[in-house]
């Protein structure tokens, strides 16, 4: 079909039935002179971030506007001939610049994509069978694929071949036929409960700043690092001491929204926290007035200070935003080395401060911000307590998730459970 558009073009939107804020885009071509049918561009399937229907007209106005882009600048060519290698990189692209697909998974569905490249080839999308999948699948085992990443490959394709369904180009999927079974989590690397009591003594023997809070947040809450570097202070409630998780602040420093739904929660801390966070509050103030700053509710409760030119003049105003969260994790580095929770394979550069010795260098092994949510689970877990309990404080999507991911502090807790009862009844 030639898909050339003229610049009169009409773009058309239809809903999507039982999909509220889902769409086909298409274009109306005109006339094929060879034939007089009229001719249309293939449908593309476009879902709208907003909730508020008020909102979607403007959303898929402006992708038809990307979609014409698109037509104007290819010739696509037949839909037989277009490859599943060339579909998949299209409907990559499109998460990005469409959709808006956070960065961190936007990197990690790329191996996917290169994946798919790698197993298909030149492919035609048109011709792909069940069988081929089911051999391209075995082949990929066989050179040396992990379970794991054919299973994320086989969901990302899964979910690009439906889209090619959604556009009317297949009838049906063929990787709906193929059931994988989900990878097996690795045991998470957590501290002991006497790891844990010394690395917040550790935090608690530094001077309050920025980094500690955050470390000390991670710890006591098991925020992701991301939701505890979106925090503010509107978020913070002293009265009934709890945190509000409803933003993360990513590497591309864009707040967004949690990761998902029921990460957008609000948790209970307690009192040692609250009472630091009070403390911490104060001391902040008083630090961002220094730098001609006035703290409010938007202020981060993790904050770094930046230098800005005012009104383009060697006048400088400082501001305070999120903190980097490279940053973050340099610092944290630093901290695990000077306290004996992690080292350096390769030393730079030693020194002393406050009778203390440090050591800088690269190829760091030891703690990382992460472990610390893994370990208010494990310690969680290992208190008894219940595992809806454990997956709304943590904001995981569902329970199954917290059981998969702290299946070996269960079955510790099942073992202890059966010993229990033995000596009730023995």
């Amino acid at each position: 079909m030639d898909s050339r558009i003229g610049k009169n073009a009409k773009g058309y939107a239809e809903p999507i039935k039982d999909k509220p804020g889902s769409f086909r885009l298409y274009f109306s071509l005109g006339k094929d002179p060879s034939t007089g049918k009229y001719r249309r561009s293939k449908k593309r399937t476009f879902h709208c971030r907003s909730k508020n229907p008020k909102n979607w007209p403007a959303e898929y106005r402006k992708a038809l506007d990307l979609y014409k882009m698109e037509l104007e600048d290819i010739n696509e060519m037949p839909n037989s001939a277009q490859t599943l290698a060339e579909y998949a990189t299209d409907f990559h692209t499109l998460r990005k610049t469409v959709l808006k697909s956070p960065p961190l998974a936007f990197e990690r569905e790329s191996g996917y994509i290169k994946h798919i490249k790698e197993m298909f080839g030149d492919t035609p999308l048109t011709s792909l069978r069940l069988d081929d999948v089911k051999r391209a699948y075995s082949l990929a085992l066989e050179n040396g694929m992990s379970e794991a990443e054919l299973y994320g490959t086989h969901v990302k394709l899964r979910q690009i071949l439906n889209d090619a369904v959604a556009n009317e180009l297949l009838d049906r999927n063929p990787c709906n036929a193929i059931k994988l079974p989900k990878p097996i989590y690795k045991e998470r690397e957590a501290l002991s409960a006497e790891e844990a009591s010394r690395f917040l003594h550790c935090l608690m023997d530094e001077p309050p700043s920025s980094k500690i809070t955050g470390a000390l947040i991670l710890l006591l809450c098991g925020l992701r690092r991301g939701e505890m570097l979106g925090l503010v202070w509107d978020d913070y409630d002293p009265i009934n001491k709890t945190l509000r998780i409803c933003r993360q602040y990513s590497n591309d420093k864009v707040p967004r929204a949690p990761k998902s739904k029921m990460s957008n929660r609000t948790i209970a801390i307690s009192a040692q926290l609250s009472q630091y966070l009070d403390s911490w509050k104060k001391i902040q103030e008083k630090e961002l007035a220094l730098a001609g700053y006035i703290q409010n509710g938007d202020t981060p409760i993790v904050h770094s200070l930046k230098a800005l030119h005012r009104n383009n003049k060697d006048s400088m105003v400082s501001i305070a935003g999120n903190l980097d969260g490279h940053n973050f994790d340099r610092w944290f580095r630093n901290f695990c080395v000077d306290n004996d929770f992690g080292s350096y394979s390769v030393i730079k550069k030693e020194f002393t401060k406050n009778g203390k010795k440090h050591i800088r260098g690269t190829e760091y092994s030891g703690l990382v911000p992460h472990a610390l949510r893994h370990t208010q689970a494990t310690l969680l877990i290992g208190e008894g307590a219940d595992i809806k309990t454990v997956q709304a404080r943590l904001g995981h999507a569902s329970p199954s998730t917290t059981l998969s991911i702290y299946s070996h502090a269960i079955e510790s807790k099942d073992r202890e459970a059966a010993e229990a009862f033995d000596s009730l009844v023995s």
